[in-house]
């Protein structure tokens, strides 16, 4: 269970998005996977170019599908709504 969410604005190099498999499925079903720091949020608006990837995590030993973004800003507000736009 989430108690609290972070409320980020920051530039980073890549930004990977996957479902949260431990979630409800109504609250907080998104990972996001920010040069490699994960947060747990409730909706993604993504607002600038992206393409999918097939990348290994090392803690689990197994492969993961993204969607991913590279070069962009994470906005995430108080109610856990990321939205990633590009950076110019």
């Amino acid at each position: 269970m989430i108690d609290t969410i972070q409320i980020i604005n920051k530039k980073v190099a890549l930004a990977q998005i996957r479902f949260n498999t431990e979630s409800d499925g109504c609250s907080f079903c998104w990972r996001l996977i920010l040069d490699e720091e994960e947060i747990i949020v409730d909706a993604v608006d993504i607002r600038a170019p992206t393409f999918t990837s097939k990348d290994w995590v090392e803690p689990i030993q197994k492969f993961k599908h993204h969607i991913s973004v590279v070069n962009c800003v994470i906005h995430i507000d108080q109610q856990g709504k990321a939205i990633i736009t590009s950076h110019e």
